[in-house]
């Protein structure tokens, strides 16, 4: 089957639409800089007149915001509660579209600050676009690839309209250019009061204790500034930063948190910041009364890599590390049952296999840093000069190195399966599988609809597969740092041991000793699962249905494995929740799993061609879409609440 995928990026010209370039611009000067409500709204060449929202059909041509312009700073303040609460995750709180989902979506979310986002076009359209979100809109109007969900039935129309006038008002801040009178402004507490009321209280709260209207929906939580704990220092664990570790705090970008980088604001804001969060918390000020100095902490010059260093840095990571990070580094380690408690925010240690995400930075003199002074507030130790020299910290800064890719795994959007000759590889660790290019797809949580999925365990999957004219296998492997004990039974799994015992502490076995026989390994509550996603043949060659499994007029054709049962199985579904089985006569899957230190590993082979026509179907030389939805289990992940991918493709040699 050969499918036409629409074009990804809208833009009116795509859609046959020409909008008049001095129309576009009278709006955006309206849309920048908001004034009072108007009467009505002029049509815009890329919506329709009229449209049926909230059990009503509403003419957009004259919407009006219902919000009173008397009432605008507090409209403001609550429409970002509700950009915090809602649209934080993926447009980001720059409003960029670099939010914690930011890159997990394609066409990635818009950036609400660029001359030619939405609100260069008519509030009516904004209003119109956020209601209706992605699926489901008239593809006269299209192509509306996007994971941009609806919000009719989560946010009424006066909500929708605080969003819409915070958007406009924070992007009109954003587009500000910063002046003379930015440069020549002078630091000062109540300028950094007012910075933070207006940036920062949406996490951080009124009062700085962590506690603000998206707080609930963050994880790590957001900082508490009263009890003056900082995790990035450069001085010793438990002790307060400098001036200079709160303004690098602030300028840092912080990967997989909802906390951006401030560096675009004046310097004089920063400053400002920087006195007020000293403020929150008395801790400054006894320093200062106690006249007492920093500590500062610096990293000296690495040596070069050696193997003894490699060696000796390996048994120091088994030693004092594997614990918590595993013997891979992939967060696995025998204390996580005890150190990981997701409901009080006590979170997995971190994925070293994944430097792209460590918040200081994956460079050595950011690992010894990191290993010196650990990460207040957390499990992660400070490695003491006492207990450690600097030749075993590089050693063991260098062997964590080793645990990661060079660098981040570039996306690409098409998985080319090569063609083989004689039988596909049907274990994950066939040699054969070496010949196949590996893949990874960037994974973001599902917020649209249902249950909610803020923050899943896993962020990204890496896919293979082969086909040999007949039959094709495809290989998947992702992170997740808890295997669900009853893979044991029937298939091969390694976790991370305890790590071992200092000598003096190691106790032998007596002469009529026996080692503890484990119990038999029981199935945890939910299932680890994961599964592939194709159109199925029947929905032809029209519009992809939506990637969170399509719906009535576009099914899709799913591909899920599970722990319990054991099985790859064969579903059709026509939304998120509207999931069937197929009929056992249909089901035609194989497959075989492992599972190794934080990592699952899964073939599942098929036909090319079935007699199915709620199957994919697959043809040489032709691209079929694909997309993914994993859970795990061990932290609830059911149903709804799952990690996804949008669509990309497979391309069969």
């Amino acid at each position: 089957m050969t499918r036409r995928f629409r074009s990804i990026p809208f833009s009116p010209a795509a859609s046959g639409l020409r909008p008049i370039a001095g129309f576009l611009l009278s709006i955006l000067a309206l849309s920048l800089f908001p004034g009072p409500a108007r009467a009505f709204t002029p049509p815009s060449p890329d919506m329709p007149e009229s449209v049926y929202l909230f059990g009503r059909t509403i003419d957009l041509s004259q919407l009006k915001s219902p919000l009173e312009p008397g009432n605008k700073n507090q409209d403001i303040k609550e429409g970002g509660a509700l950009y915090a609460k809602n649209c934080v995750f993926c447009h980001g709180d720059l409003l960029d579209g670099k939010g914690v989902f930011g890159k997990s979506y394609f066409p990635p979310p818009a950036d609400l600050t660029h001359p030619k986002s939405l609100l260069s076009k008519p509030p009516a359209y904004a209003f119109w676009r956020i209601a209706k979100g992605g699926p489901g809109l008239p593809e006269s109007f299209g192509p509306w690839n996007s994971a941009m969900p609806a919000w009719e039935g989560q946010l009424n129309e006066e909500e929708i309209w605080k969003v819409i006038l915070f958007i406009r008002q924070a992007a009109a801040d954003m587009n500000r250019v910063p002046g003379a009178q930015d440069a020549a402004a002078t630091p000062s507490l109540d300028r950094g009061r007012a910075v933070y009321q207006e940036k920062c209280i949406h996490c951080h709260g009124e009062t700085g204790k962590g506690d603000g209207p998206a707080a609930a929906l963050t994880s790590p939580k957001p900082r508490n500034f009263i009890k003056g704990q900082y995790k990035i220092r450069s001085t010793p664990f438990g002790k307060i930063p400098t001036d200079d570790d709160l303004m690098a705090m602030l300028e840092r970008n912080y990967p997989g948190t909802t906390m951006p980088s401030w560096a675009h604001l004046p310097k004089a804001d920063r400053e400002s910041l920087v006195l007020y969060l000293k403020s929150l918390s008395k801790k400054f000020q006894k320093f200062i009364d106690r006249k007492k100095e920093h500590k500062v902490i610096v990293a000296p010059e690495p040596p070069e890599l050696s193997l003894e260093a490699l060696a000796a840095g390996k048994s120091l990571f088994i030693q004092n590390c594997s614990g918590c990070h595993g013997v891979k580094g992939r967060s696995d380690g025998d204390s996580t049952k005890k150190v990981v408690d997701l409901a009080s925010d006590a979170i997995w240690p971190r994925n070293l296999s994944e430097p792209w995400l460590f918040r200081r930075g994956d460079s050595l003199k950011d690992l010894y840093l990191t290993l010196r002074t650990g990460l207040s507030t957390t499990a992660m130790p400070r490695f003491s000069e006492r207990t450690f020299k600097d030749e075993q910290i590089w050693a063991l800064a260098h062997y964590v190195r080793t645990l990661a890719l060079s660098e981040k795994p570039p996306l690409r959007k098409t998985l080319a399966v090569k063609k083989v000759d004689g039988t596909l590889p049907e274990t994950p660790g066939d040699p054969r599988w070496e010949e196949a290019d590996s893949y990874v797809f960037p994974l973001g949580g599902q917020l649209m609809a249902g249950d909610k999925s803020y923050h899943p365990t896993v962020r990204s999957i890496t896919a293979k597969a082969l086909h040999n004219g007949d039959e094709i296998a495809l290989y998947l492997h992702w992170d997740d740092p808890r295997v669900d004990p009853i893979l044991a039974l029937s298939a091969e799994v390694h976790v991370s041991p305890p790590p071992p015992l200092p000598p003096h502490l190691r106790m032998a076995l007596g002469e009529n000793e026996e080692p503890e026989t484990p119990p038999a390994p029981e199935a945890q509550e939910f299932p680890d699962a994961v599964a592939a996603q194709f159109p199925v043949a029947a929905s032809g060659s029209g519009p992809l249905p939506y990637f969170l499994n399509g719906d009535n007029a576009h099914p899709v054709n799913l591909w899920r494995w599970s722990t319990h049962p054991m099985a790859a199985e064969e579903y059709n579904a026509r939304g998120l929740t509207q999931w069937q089985k197929q009929p056992e006569e249909s089901q035609s899957l194989s497959s075989r799993a492992a599972y190794g230190y934080g990592r699952y590993f899964l073939v599942m082979k098929r036909k090319l061609k079935t007699p199915n026509q709620d199957d994919a179907q697959f043809q040489e030389g032709a691209a079929t879409p694909v997309a993914f939805n994993v859970w795990d289990g061990s932290v609830g992940e059911k149903e709804a609440v799952k990690a996804v991918s949008s669509w990309f493709e497979m391309r069969l040699e």
